[in-house]
């Protein structure tokens, strides 16, 4: 969310470099006499030459029926980046038929160990198979040690170490591996380069560490860090295997000698390598989630349409939005509030004057009854007081500190930093109260009774994002510098009266009481205006402490972490504390872990305890969270980050997408629709209203200080917005459907089209079109101002979503002209059953009393197949009262609707339509004639309309 570190060091637009003004005088970097930058060096002994390593040789390996255990012992002293383990052990499994595991740690069991508290990762002996059931085998060289897997049943090697020396240190691990020739890299997230990354370009590498990452750049770490990665071969002889590293220690992944090879280089940890059978993508996937877990199940109201911004005035501001898109006919399902409605960017908090609680309260009631929703920001940075502004009755920190919740060094001294509110204490998600701490705050904060009754949470700058440039510097200094919290205007008048929030009357100040005719600038309480002061002098400087040369803050080996612009010390990592803009990497967690080995693991951590929350707030009720920074496993949804308002970004998107709804088991994603930073453009925003329409998470979200984007601001962009979240809401049943297919067995939510035309080689470089789900293509327009689109239609029947008729699919590039903004190519992928929402709605509550109406969409053999899930929506444990239903049309005339139908609400039918069909037929439904039958000439397609009938039970509908 918000401007980043990255525009403020870098400039990146123009738009924002003019709110950070201050952006040289607060970023003072380490300085030597001759004003350079110091190149800190770490305090670690080492040669720095990885390649010079001898590995290790094995010493003994005991056999049995589900793999082998041995150990392995040092060749000869390596010291790239610090003292080797002598001697270390290796367990190797097979876990199920299609995963082998290989595990290992030093002999002593020092190296840190990704712990279960951020998914239940398997233990090593908790499930197996024997070697003859698994349909992976694994061959080992003792000296120089190495390994080799293989599918048994083409031979094909998925990972193979022989040759290449293991090194294997306190703060430095490297594993290398050959790449069979047409390897294709996919996943290793969260990056914004190709989904099919470009392994073959030199010099390129994949670092994960999570940052704070303002405009999504290329080439670059950014919020989440998932070690997994698809490796995609495609042709006549496709396939797919996958490998899952499983370390929270920040590295990079690099493809050495032209991509031929692939070598993580780790910070530290163990080896504990997943590999994965196939052979398709999606089995990748399925397996994969089968040992991180997916997300969790989301409500059905939050797949409707998300409204927000970075710079909401006041509260009579949001209901003004709210209001503005029920009078333009748009969708809306939820409205959100980001950090301006906070008391001085205090989390828990609320601005007294300008989002006091009796209003707040007034306009989510207003929601409520209009079936809307209201979902508010919550970072984890928590102000922690300066010299002028005390924390001392600020409940959420006092309550935090008196439990030990924060960061906090050795001594006991509490960790501070700078982010939205000015200094802040960074909550200790591993402590034991911590959980307690939280649920606590969540139950007097977000009490549905007294306080502010949202539906869900965002969670943001959780990486955790720091203003803080260097470790050095003075948090007093930078807060005031940078102007943290912002200065704030006079609360304002209302100007005029908005639809259905009577009680905000034209000419009352928004501070008055809710319903006061009080027109005067003056309020009922004294305006709370802050006054930004800077400390007293002798609290600005700069700290200087010998501990700044730990080896836990500047590690031997240097990952490319790009968190800041390029340092004058000569070399492209960037500054060199890996603290730098985050929390200190030395800091001993409450579970005796550093930061440095569990970083990657604290936006996971925010996202678990703040799930729990909110079930504990709503028991029995599924919990909407939505986070920035992940690790394998969260449990929240995802959107991409803080995007730019361009043409390549809104294509970037997708390419993002697969990164989370197809490799990493997140089905929920997406970015901000128009773009977050910079300003968008009227044509822009009105295709990318469509294309947001076909992420799974569709919100329009932009930042302080770019115009608004509200979709009812332009005309072409209200056309496209209405026409899309129509759209939308009919296809929402066939959307909530292949997400619950997701939460079940990992089966992906978005797919590339490599991914569903893998025999096709064409198709692996295109990431501007794909799947939502697995029956519809969309094909999104391009180009500024463009009514015109070029894209790739594979082999085989499809039919246009919006009229039915047949187009056939020959492998190559049609062209469409006349692209309204009202529409968007969508077609739907012969042999689907899809299930729609007959008719317009303006909300999921009002989408779910619409009949349905399936569509058959046969292939050319005359088969289709589809699945629709009916359940409450909002339930965890549902019982019985659950459909399963299951679309199955064969021979060209038999649809057969079977599976369970425990769900008696929501399921009438309305309509079948049957597309492809050559001329008039009857149509009966077990045995019973059916007299509305329609058949359209012209796009050849048979509609049996007014069926009166409910999805509860079997149902045969035949074609004479």
């Amino acid at each position: 969310m918000k401007l980043s570190t990255a525009v403020l060091l870098a400039a990146a637009s123009q738009a924002t470099a003019a709110s950070f003004h201050h952006a040289q005088s607060w970023l003072r970097p380490r300085q030597d006499a001759n004003n350079g930058i110091i190149d800190i060096p770490s305090p670690v002994n080492h040669t720095g030459q990885p390649d010079k390593c001898a590995g290790y040789k094995v010493d003994e390996i005991q056999s049995h029926d589900t793999g082998f255990d041995g150990t392995l012992s040092l060749v000869g002293q390596c010291n790239a980046y610090g003292p080797d383990y002598q001697t270390l052990k290796i367990q190797v499994r097979y876990e199920t038929p299609d995963r082998l595991r290989v595990r290992i740690t030093d002999a002593d069991g020092k190296a840190h160990v990704v712990p279960s508290d951020v998914a239940q990762w398997p233990k090593i002996d908790d499930m197996t198979v024997t070697a003859d059931e698994s349909n992976l085998a694994i061959d080992i060289v003792h000296e120089p040690f190495g390994f080799k897997v293989q599918r048994k049943s083409d031979g094909e090697v998925l990972f193979n170490t022989q040759g290449h020396a293991l090194i294997f240190e306190e703060q430095y691990v490297r594993v290398r591996s050959g790449l069979a020739e047409g390897s294709n890299i996919q996943g290793l997230a969260q990056h914004s380069d190709n989904f099919t990354l470009p392994i073959h370009d030199d010099g390129y590498v994949r670092t994960l560490w999570t940052r704070d990452a303002y405009g999504v750049p290329g080439r670059t770490n950014l919020y989440g860090s998932h070690p997994f990665y698809v490796n995609q071969k495609v042709g006549q002889h496709a396939s797919a295997s996958g490998t899952f590293l499983l370390s929270s220690h920040g590295m990079d992944v690099k493809f050495p000698n032209g991509g031929s090879e692939i070598e993580y280089n780790t910070l530290g940890g163990i080896v504990d390598l997943f590999f994965f059978n196939g052979p398709t993508p999606a089995d990748v996937a399925r397996q994969g989630s089968q040992v991180w877990g997916v997300s969790e199940p989301v409500p059905y109201w939050s797949l409707g349409f998300h409204s927000c911004r970075y710079g909401y005035i006041d509260i009579a501001y949001v209901a003004e939005v709210v209001a503005n898109y029920t009078a333009a006919e748009i969708p809306l399902e939820v409205q959100w509030m980001d950090i301006d409605y906070m008391k001085d960017r205090w989390i828990q908090t609320l601005d007294p004057d300008r989002f006091a609680l009796d209003k707040v309260r007034y306009v989510i009631d207003k929601l409520h009854a209009s079936n809307r929703h209201m979902i508010v920001m919550v970072d984890p940075s928590t102000y922690s007081g300066t010299p002028n502004v005390s924390a001392e009755s600020y409940e959420t920190l006092q309550t935090g500190k008196e439990q030990g919740i924060f960061m906090a060094y050795d001594n006991g001294t509490l960790y501070e930093g700078v982010v939205w509110p000015g200094p802040t204490a960074f909550p200790d998600w591993t402590h034991e109260r911590a959980q307690a701490w939280w649920d606590a705050e969540f139950e007097r904060f977000f009490n549905p009774d007294t306080g502010v009754d949202v539906s869900g949470i965002w969670l943001d700058m959780n990486e955790p994002a720091n203003f803080l440039p260097y470790l050095e510097a003075n948090i007093y200094r930078v807060s005031a510098e940078r102007e943290m919290p912002p200065r704030r205007p006079l609360p304002r008048i209302i100007p005029r009266s908005i639809p259905g929030f009577e009680a905000f009357t034209p000419g009352q100040n928004i501070s008055a009481p809710l319903g006061s005719s009080n027109s005067s600038n003056a309020t009922r309480r004294s305006v709370y205006k802050r006054q930004i002061q800077s400390p007293p002098p002798n609290t600005l400087d700069d700290y200087l402490s010998p501990e700044l040369d730990s080896q836990w803050l500047y590690p031997p080996y240097r990952i490319q972490d790009r968190r800041a612009p390029p340092s004058k010390a000569g070399d492209q990592e960037g500054l060199k504390n890996i603290s730098d803009f985050s929390a200190r990497t030395d800091i001993v967690q409450a579970n005796g872990a550093r930061t440095y080995d569990e970083h990657n693991l604290y936006g996971s951590r925010h996202a678990i305890v703040t799930h729990n929350a909110l079930l504990k707030r709503r028991p029995g009720k599924r919990a909407f969270t939505i986070a920035r920074s992940s690790f394998s496993g969260t449990p929240s949804s995802i959107w991409l980050g803080d995007n730019i308002s361009t043409w390549e970004q809104y294509i970037q998107t997708i390419r993002q997408m697969f990164q989370f709804a197809a490799v990493s088991g997140v089905g929920v994603v997406g970015a901000d629709s128009c773009g977050f930073g910079g300003n968008t453009t009227e044509t822009l925003c009105a295709r990318w209203a469509w294309l947001g329409a076909f992420n799974t998470f569709y919100r329009n979200h932009n930042e302080l200080g770019s115009i608004s984007q509200e979709f009812y601001l332009w005309n072409l962009t209200t056309i496209a917005a209405r026409a899309a979240g129509h759209v939308r809401l009919q296809l929402l049943d066939y959307t909530y459907s292949f997400l619950q297919q997701h939460v079940d067995d990992g089966t992906p939510a978005i797919w590339p089209l490599s991914w569903v035309h893998p025999q096709d080689a064409n198709t692996i470089g295109l990431e501007a079109q794909f799947y939502y789900g697995p029956h519809l293509l969309v094909s999104p327009v391009v180009e500024e101002n463009s009514t015109s689109v070029s894209f790739y239609l594979p082999s085989g029947r499809y039919y246009d979503f919006f009229t039915l008729a047949a187009v056939d699919g020959s492998g190559a590039t049609v062209t469409l002209t006349d692209v309204g903004y009202d529409t968007m190519p969508l077609h739907i992928k012969g042999g689907a059953v899809v299930p729609l929402r007959l008719g317009e709605s303006m909300t999921t509550t009002e989408n779910r009393q619409l009949p349905f109406r399936l569509i058959v969409a046969p292939s050319a053999d005359g088969e289709a197949h589809g699945y629709l899930r009916l359940d409450d929506g909002e339930s965890l444990d549902m019982g019985d009262a659950v459909s399963d239903i299951h679309l199955d049309f064969k021979d060209g005339c038999k649809l057969h609707i079977s599976g369970s139908f425990g769900y008696q609400d929501c399921n009438q039918l309305d309509s079948i339509v049957f597309a492809g069909q050559d001329a008039q037929r009857s149509v009966s439904i077990n045995g019973e004639a059916c007299h509305d039958v329609v058949y359209d000439q012209h796009l050849k397609t048979l509609t049996v309309s007014n069926l009166s009938r409910k999805l509860d039970c079997e149902m045969s509908v035949e074609l004479q």
